[in-house]
């Protein structure tokens, strides 16, 4: 449900919506939650330095680039630059 508000928000037809709404990828969490995670599988960290990382920071520029769209609370959007 959330998937196909969002493409309705990007002005999808409801057929076109119906098409895409499975390449809609969504996150449930905290925005630095999703930094950290995707760093995590992205990334070998050391250990000593992984305190020093600003995830919220990173999440952050994250929104403000384009790279995760909040579509409610707690609630984002991936891929947003996929549509």
């Amino acid at each position: 449900a959330q998937q196909l508000g969002f493409l309705f928000d990007l002005g999808y037809t409801l057929d076109d919506a119906l098409d895409k709404y499975e390449d809609v990828i969504i996150f449930e969490g905290a925005s630095k939650d999703y930094a950290y995670d995707l760093y995590q599988e992205c990334y070998e960290i050391p250990e000593h330095l992984e305190f020093y990382i600003d995830y919220e920071a990173i999440a952050r520029d994250m929104e403000i680039n384009g790279e995760i769209t909040e579509i409610g609370y707690e609630l984002y959007v991936t891929n947003p630059q996929d549509f």
